[in-house]
């Protein structure tokens, strides 16, 4: 007797799963305040902005120096806004360590900010949505070359920002001396090593 459920008629049952849907991931921006951002991206949004904004700030007190030694420390302003979206990728960061925001204050802790500024760069994200949204897109080869590139072209101009640094300190204080002295009283020369020729 033939078997029921055998049918030579029926069309071979393919052996292939469907395709899992993709899954849904967020498109992160550099200025963005919210969404989630992986090593790689933190690691190149953080160098680029430190670069463009010190780099701002070196050639703003440089153009201002002719106007007075003294007036040149309102450059320093410059480094606000660097705090400010360098807390931001910080809280991006954490957030796709799954983390809140506020861990950024341990970062005010001495030496425990060591460990809170390492912690983003060496542990991965969460894979899946988490409680602050979308995990971001895979790296491309562009994100992974800036990561090698930016921090270590950091590393070899910071000698010459750390003269350049000196130079400037240097200029302030002897435009400070040079204030300091009382009426009535010979001038006092600033101290040898304050030269007030940035050189």
């Amino acid at each position: 007797m033939e078997n029921p459920y055998h049918n030579p008629y029926t069309p071979p049952g393919a052996g292939v799963l469907p395709a899992a849907p993709a899954q849904a991931r967020c498109t992160p921006r550099m200025l963005a305040l919210n969404g989630r951002i992986g090593r790689v991206r933190y690691l190149v949004y953080v160098s680029l902005l430190t670069s463009l904004l010190v780099g701002a700030t070196v050639l703003m007190v440089a153009a201002l120096l002719p106007v007075g030694p003294l007036t040149s420390s309102l450059a320093l302003l410059m480094l606000i806004p660097l705090l400010g979206m360098l807390a931001v990728m910080a809280r991006r960061r954490l957030n796709d360590l799954g983390r809140s925001g506020w861990w950024c204050v341990l970062g005010l802790v001495p030496f425990v900010n060591l460990v809170v500024g390492l912690w983003p760069l060496l542990e991965a994200g969460n894979p899946g949505e988490n409680a602050y949204g979308l995990p971001p897109p895979p790296n491309g080869w562009q994100l992974v070359l800036a990561a090698w590139v930016l921090p270590l072209a950091m590393l070899l101009c910071l000698p010459t920002c750390l003269r350049m640094q000196y130079r400037w300190n240097s200029i302030v204080a002897a435009a400070y001396v040079d204030m300091q002295t009382p009426p009535g009283m010979p001038h006092q020369p600033a101290p040898p090593h304050l030269t007030s020729i940035w050189r």
